[in-house]
């Protein structure tokens, strides 16, 4: 079951990370913005992927569930990043 909600986590989180070209290509007076968007997600993506490699190396839980949490900040990143977007699509129409 855990593995079927990463699964899902991770899905989420590809598709938010897709929609950063976009961002970028419809909002280019936050250009820096989202590439700090962009190194904060890289970094937690990255610390994920530490936390993967020790659940391979202990099989111990914990690791999987730190890591999950790990992608989950990131969703929650650019979720809010998603949300700034829209209001600045609202607003120019």
């Amino acid at each position: 079951m855990i593995e079927i909600d990463s699964n899902q986590l991770y899905d989420e989180y590809s598709e938010y990370r897709n929609r950063l070209k976009v961002w970028k290509r419809n909002h280019g007076i936050f250009i820096k913005d989202i590439q700090k968007l962009e190194r904060t997600v890289d970094t937690l993506l990255n610390e994920r992927l530490d936390e993967l490699i020790m659940l391979r190396q202990t099989k111990r839980q914990i690791y999987q569930e730190r890591a999950d949490l790990k992608l989950q900040q990131a969703i929650n990143s650019l979720k809010y990043f998603s949300k700034i977007e829209l209001l600045a699509s609202l607003s120019k129409g």
